[in-house]
């Protein structure tokens, strides 16, 4: 059977098509392609470790690639929303440190203290619908027969 090869650009498409950030569109191609193989990078490693397909089999210059086995719309949509989580978690960390930082009262001030619960609401709903998908997807072909 012919295996075929999955782009990085196919999954880089779904995760665009989940988020708005201005600020990615100010870089370069080259420094897109960098800073989306290493959301793409976090979500293989950490966030997708039931992939039935090997995630590791890649490659891979200056976030140009393609994984070496063919993953289906599903595998390439769960890791988009795990690249999504990857793209959330600088943003909630460095609101909390720029709260520390100017201090509680001046930071509520200027409605962060709204930002940051904003911004963790929103990594606990990825969580949750990473977590919906995962399952959905580990138990696709489950089947009691031959039990």
């Amino acid at each position: 059977m012919l295996q075929l090869a999955t782009s990085f650009h196919s999954i880089y498409k779904k995760f665009l098509g989940l988020i708005d950030d201005y600020e990615l569109g100010l870089v370069s191609d080259e420094e897109l392609s960098e800073i989306l193989f290493g959301y793409l990078d976090k979500a293989r490693s950490l966030d997708f470790p039931q992939c039935r397909k090997n995630l590791e089999l890649i490659t891979e210059s200056n976030g140009v690639g393609e994984f070496h086995e063919d993953l289906t719309s599903q595998e390439q949509y769960i890791l988009a929303l795990c690249m999504k989580k990857a793209w959330i978690s600088p943003k909630l960390n460095n609101a909390d440190l720029m709260s520390k930082e100017i201090g509680d009262r001046d930071y509520k001030a200027v409605q962060g203290t709204n930002y940051i619960k904003e911004l963790s609401n929103l990594k606990s709903d990825i969580d949750d619908e990473i977590r919906r998908y995962e399952i959905s997807y580990t138990y696709k072909d489950f089947s009691l027969e031959g039990w």
